[in-house]
């Protein structure tokens, strides 16, 4: 049996598990700004580390190739994603988020746009999650009947993200990209009110238009 003094960490022990954690978090960070600023072909640990400001070294510890690299930025995502769509919030309400918050997260964009064209939309990040919300929603009784969930996903997700990229590339100005992405999140919801949805199960929604 191990003493109270073995099963503890030093003090050393702790300081650098913290380091390798807080070095990690770093290297993601720098991974994230990277892929919104250039694509997922810019996320190679050399230019990680760079960006990072750590020793090539130090990031083979953690990523021990670039495919690794992209697995733990995909991985990161998908938490991210599942948090935001376990949040609770009206349909409307949550067209309006993800449109807004993909034209905020470019790099979030760039990913999800990366792994679809690779054929890895099976496994994109947070996709299962979006997938499954939408075949909830297409088995209730306030969406037409015959709704296939997935093609439904294909069409909102993959407009959102397309979306998100050419706001900031077709706007003068920032008031100007969030005013055109107001327009889209509003085109968006008439898309699934009046094509996916039974209208008069949500008045909320239909009143939008009404104004």
């Amino acid at each position: 049996m191990k003493s109270n003094n073995q099963a503890r960490p030093s003090g050393r022990e702790r300081a650098l598990r913290s380091d390798a954690k807080q070095s990690r978090k770093t290297l993601l960070a720098a991974a994230r700004e990277l892929l919104a600023e250039k694509g997922p072909e810019a996320l190679t640990v050399a230019a990680v580390a760079k960006r990072a400001g750590l020793n090539r070294s130090t990031t083979y510890q953690h990523f021990r190739n670039r495919e690794e690299l992209v697995a733990a930025v995909g991985n990161n995502f998908a938490r991210e994603l599942r948090d935001l769509l376990r949040e609770p919030r009206p349909f409307g309400e949550q067209i309006d988020f993800f449109v807004h918050y993909f034209h905020e997260r470019p790099d979030i964009a760039r990913l999800w746009i990366f792994e679809l064209l690779e054929e890895k939309q099976s496994q994109a990040s947070g996709w299962a999650e979006y997938k499954g919300s939408l075949e909830r929603l297409a088995s209730s009784s306030v969406s037409q009947d015959g709704i296939d969930a997935e093609m439904l996903g294909v069409i909102g997700m993959t407009s959102a993200l397309v979306w998100s990229l050419m706001s900031r590339q077709r706007a003068t100005d920032e008031q100007t990209a969030l005013a055109d992405t107001e327009r889209f999140a509003t085109e968006l919801k008439r898309l699934f009110l009046f094509g996916a949805l039974r209208p008069e199960a949500w008045p909320d929604l239909v009143a939008e238009f009404e104004d």
